[in-house]
């Protein structure tokens, strides 16, 4: 080539792709596989063909070899049994095994018809193997066609297992357009379903929110009443009086912590049992003891350990301190008394009033909305949930119609373009 003249070189041809719908596709598989179904099974069958003409002439070799004395009359005496039953080994295994294979017809017949010569010729390598050297020095001109041809029968085996593990793969190749197919529909069956769970769930976050808002106003609505006013003034009332009982509880036991002493060395020396429970009761809660009821048990406990103080049953470090405060103690008792039953009068009448006002329905309303809440939560989690199911088969689509699309490239040797809109029925 002189001058860049000279035949230019031809631009690489598109690569052309037919535009088909996904419904299609099985008809498409399904009239090609029928094809390459029937020209494998032809295929096959020529092969078999072939090997049955080969099986005629092991057949008549086998006659030829029982006819033949293979000149055994001339062989040694000793040698001459065992080609004679080296001869019969043969003939026996031939008439069983060289017979004719049925023809194929359809697919499976190709794996039926490899494995029964598969075991033909296994059984006769085997009398072959044992027997190698007697044929091979009595029956020479028979054994190298024999090899001949078992090795093109084997070879012929091997062809038509072949041409049947390519028709299983074109068959899985068909059965995942099928397959494939039915999953885009399953997938669309699925984006549907949840579509439809969402809307629900949405309309019921919705109804849940209108119920939740009209609660809330009610309630609200309650809360700025006068009513509820004077029940948080009831509440306000208790609280102090709660906290007044705090302190008052305090200052008892802080009185009983000045004769905590003599009380402790009491409760060693008194064989009064009744007195010596009142007397552990006081120690651990002062005040639960400061009630009418126990008044004069309380009174004659201390009166009784003040005496035990001045007559030195009690050992104490000063006997006038320790009777002073014992004194204190002993005439507090009345004063505690009464504002303890004032204190826990005033709780209860508080108590009782909080209930008397405090409105049964409020109780339901908000019990109600707390309901309502938790619903909507559930409700905006399914509603999540179905959204992200919904959205995973829709991007499982595409995958699903690229496999198919490969599987048909396979199968047909031409490139498809499938049309797809979305899930639903093109």
């Amino acid at each position: 080539m002189v001058f860049g003249w000279g035949k230019k070189k031809a631009p690489p041809q598109e690569e052309v792709s037919v535009r088909i719908r996904l419904d299609e596709a099985p008809g498409i598989a399904d009239e090609v596989m029928a094809k390459r179904t029937r020209n494998m099974v032809t295929e096959a069958a020529n092969k078999l063909h072939s090997t049955n003409k080969l099986i005629r002439e092991l057949a008549k070799m086998r006659k030829d070899l029982e006819r033949d004395d293979l000149n055994l009359d001339a062989v040694d005496k000793r040698v001459r049994p065992l080609a004679v039953r080296g001869k019969k080994m043969l003939v026996n295994a031939l008439k069983s095994n060289a017979v004719e294979i049925k023809p194929i017809r359809v697919p499976q017949d190709m794996s039926g018809s490899a494995g029964e010569l598969e075991h033909r010729l296994k059984r006769l390598g085997n009398i072959l193997g044992k027997q190698s050297r007697v044929i091979h020095l009595f029956a020479e001109k028979y054994a190298t066609r024999l090899k001949q041809i078992l090795e093109e029968v084997d070879g012929n085996r091997h062809s038509i297992m072949g041409i049947f593990y390519r028709h299983q793969n074109y068959e899985n190749l068909a059965n995942a357009v099928t397959n494939g197919i039915e999953n885009v529909r399953g997938l669309e069956a699925a984006v549907r379903d949840n579509a439809e769970k969402r809307s629900e769930a949405e309309a019921e976050i919705q109804r849940l929110e209108v119920r939740a808002a009209r609660l809330e106003s009610d309630i609200a609505d309650y809360r700025a009443s006068a009513e509820h006013a004077r029940l948080l003034g009831l509440r306000r009332r208790l609280q102090e009086t709660e906290d007044a009982k705090a302190r008052l509880s305090s200052e008892i036991a802080l009185q009983f912590t000045s004769i905590s002493r003599p009380l402790g060395r009491y409760e060693w020396v008194s064989s009064d049992k009744e007195q010596t429970a009142l007397l552990r009761r006081a120690q651990k809660s002062p005040y639960e003891v400061m009630n009418r009821g126990e008044e004069e048990s309380v009174a004659a406990l201390l009166q009784n350990i003040l005496k035990a103080v001045k007559s030195g049953s009690i050992s104490v470090k000063d006997v006038g301190k320790a009777a002073e405060a014992m004194e204190r103690a002993i005439g507090a008792v009345g004063g505690y008394v009464e504002r303890v039953e004032g204190t826990e009068a005033e709780l209860a009448k508080t108590r009782q009033m909080i209930r008397d006002a405090e409105p049964v329905r409020l109780r339901e309303m908000e019990k109600e909305l707390e309901e309502v809440r938790e619903s909507k939560e559930m409700a905006v989690r399914k509603a999540s949930q179905t959204a992200a199911a919904m959205t995973l088969s829709i991007q499982s689509i595409p995958v699903e119609i690229a496999d198919v699309r490969e599987a048909l490239l396979q199968i047909t040797g031409t490139k498809y373009e499938i049309a797809y809109r979305g899930p639903g029925p093109e």
